[in-house]
């Protein structure tokens, strides 16, 4: 199973958008995909609907010694995605991982031995809280959404800076998968600029894909559906079609 976390230290940079609708697309190439998520907003669980009640979260598994991840993934509406629901109480699980020796490496632990799924997709908060180091210990990748504002690109500079600390201090095989952007106006100046200068510094590292401004896309999580279910054939879903075939030719999957 290839793991990878979604991460940006910026709020409001599609990090839940992404992970949702890449699962989709990733699930309609035929992959099986986990989706796990790890921030405290839950905007990834509230957004895809589950086939049965969620029984289990992501506290069961992270903090009861027997939790098996396959046990507490429910079976998501769209065929081949599982979920691993966030809790409500979050807070409660990083106070208490936060007091526990090693406790980096609890979801790795538990994702490790998982043979059911071909990839798992991470979403996580803005913060570099113990869950996202956990998030970024158990990943072989690091995948960074981006926005075309000025300031998503201060985030991308936090956000590769922590998954390097990760990278010499915790998990050397992490690498950056790439990042796109995912909430893209061409219409606008300062938003070509923006790409460009990323472009410029980060080069392949960018996706050629970009996903535009929708509001389809935002009608679609309402719903609780993605943009490849809601209006499959928007440009919308297209882009991020794309966007995992992008990926999955990087994962060699």
């Amino acid at each position: 199973m290839k793991t990878i976390t979604i991460c940006q230290r910026k709020g409001g940079n599609g990090k839940s958008t992404s992970a949702l609708n890449l699962a989709h697309a990733f699930a309609l190439q035929g992959k099986k995909v986990l989706l796990i998520d790890l921030d405290e907003q839950k905007n990834t669980t509230s957004a895809v609907a589950v086939k049965e009640p969620v029984q289990d979260t992501v506290e069961s598994l992270l903090l009861r010694e027997e939790a098996a991840a396959a046990d507490v993934a429910e079976p998501t509406v769209w065929e081949g995605v599982d979920l691993i629901a966030a809790s409500g109480n979050l807070s409660g699980v990083i106070r208490e991982l936060d007091g526990e020796v090693g406790s980096h490496r609890v979801l790795w632990e538990k994702l490790q031995w998982v043979d059911r799924y071909d990839l798992c997709l991470i979403d996580t908060s803005p913060s570099l809280n113990i869950l996202v180091v956990n998030a970024l210990c158990a990943s072989r990748w690091a995948f960074i959404p981006l926005s075309s504002k000025y300031f998503s690109l201060q985030g991308l500079g936090q956000t590769l800076e922590a998954v390097g600390k990760i990278r010499k201090r915790l998990n050397p095989g992490l690498e950056v998968l790439g990042m796109a952007f995912v909430i893209h106006d061409k219409r606008s100046r300062l938003a070509r600029e923006v790409a460009a200068k990323a472009r410029e510094a980060y080069g392949a590292a960018v996706c050629e894909t970009t996903v535009g401004l929708n509001i389809k896309i935002e009608e679609a999580q309402v719903r609780k559906q993605s943009i490849l279910g809601y209006a499959p054939g928007d440009r919308g879903a297209a882009q991020y079609r794309a966007l995992a075939a992008e990926l999955a030719v990087r994962l060699g999957v």
